[in-house]
């Protein structure tokens, strides 16, 4: 009982040795063989294991929240017509939770990336040329890859009426 206790430890230290002989079969030893060579016996950690690859989007032109349960845009509204103003167009996002450590969020006004300050969720967008624009917001994580969009949203943009002009 004691000798067990005694050569436990040298057994969980030995060195393992593989290799193949003239016939091509395989052979495993704790002693060293010419040709021979050291195998790893250290057991696998889940940090020696590949980081698990997040799903991505299959498509820019489709919702994708990831690990976010809402993220979406809840103004200006589809197909909304604004007028255009000095002080900018309004602009409001739904973020669920909140902006995740590591998360950068963008806007995307014509496919064009605009970066929002610190995750904000209600800013104005200003020098937004007349006619047709497609809004979306993307988040994407440290590396850079996208772990979250909203459907893209269309909305329009037109001139102010001159005074006394009836619409």
């Amino acid at each position: 009982m004691i000798i067990a206790a005694i050569l436990a430890p040298s057994v969980g230290s030995a060195e393992i040795y593989r290799w193949v002989d003239e016939a091509g079969r395989v052979h495993f030893s704790d002693r060293w063989n010419q040709g021979s060579e050291k195998v790893s016996t250290a057991p696998k950690t889940d940090a020696d294991a590949p980081a698990p690859a997040l799903p991505q989007p299959d498509s820019p032109d489709v919702e994708f929240l990831g690990p976010y349960s809402a993220l979406d845009i809840i103004a200006p509204a589809a197909n909304e017509t604004l007028t255009q103003q000095d002080a900018g167009l309004p602009v409001s996002l739904m973020v669920n939770p909140s902006l995740m450590e590591g998360h950068q969020m963008a806007i995307l006004l014509d496919e064009a990336p605009l970066t929002v300050a610190s995750g904000a969720t209600q800013f104005r967008l200003t020098g937004t040329a007349l006619g047709s624009h497609r809004l979306q917001v993307r988040v994407t994580g440290e590396n850079g890859s996208v772990v979250a969009q909203s459907a893209p949203r269309r909305f329009h943009v037109r001139k102010p009426d001159e005074p006394g002009q009836l619409r």
